[in-house]
């Protein structure tokens, strides 16, 4: 009976916490840029809503620079949500407030936030960049939200190259000119 069950999910989209999709979130302009000096060089209050929707509740890795901008806006890391922080620096969750802790591989991140995500009862982990980290973890996504910004901006960080021909379009809805596109990696179907 379990088999059924766990078929039922995967047919309504739900997965197991204990191994949860591990889910790139990004806004990328048409030029591939993510960012100017470690900010944004754009405000769309519509894809702050959206990335709140989607992240809140679930467990985010984060580089250090990303976070450290995050926390510098928001006061600390993000509410409701635990902040994986992977660095090379040699810090360590004393170093961090409550909400954040550290990782110093990408298999430590990978295992922190599955273990959080369990706890919580969900079934996704966000990565929500930056560029290093978006790279470091293109390769293991099993999906991709990206924000489609409908600019050129001059930026210092791009998205990682990606190879269309292994990701599918599975969503794509509209909020005035953004697009979210939810794409899944071909095979997970």
């Amino acid at each position: 009976m379990a088999d059924a069950n766990a078929d039922a999910d995967a047919a309504d989209g739900e997965g197991d916490p204990a191994d949860p999709d591990l889910v790139l979130v990004a806004a990328v302009a048409e030029n591939g840029v993510i960012g100017d000096d470690d900010e944004m060089p754009w405000h769309y209050p519509a894809d702050l809503a959206h990335f709140k929707r989607l992240t809140t509740g679930h467990p985010v890795i984060v580089g250090r620079k990303t976070y450290e901008g995050i926390a510098d806006r928001v006061g600390g890391p993000l509410p409701d949500r635990t902040s994986v922080v992977l660095t090379t620096r040699l810090i360590d969750d004393d170093d961090l407030p409550d909400g954040a802790v550290v990782a110093h591989e990408v298999e430590t991140a990978v295992a922190r936030a599955t273990e959080d995500a369990a706890d919580r009862g969900v079934d996704a982990v966000y990565v929500i960049g930056g560029a290093t980290i978006y790279e470091a973890f293109l390769d293991r996504a099993d999906r991709m939200v990206v924000t489609e910004i409908p600019e050129r901006p001059d930026g210092d960080t791009r998205f990682p190259e990606w190879d269309s021909e292994a990701w599918v379009e599975r969503d794509r809805e509209t909020d005035g000119d953004l697009a979210f596109v939810t794409y899944e990696r071909r095979g997970a179907e």
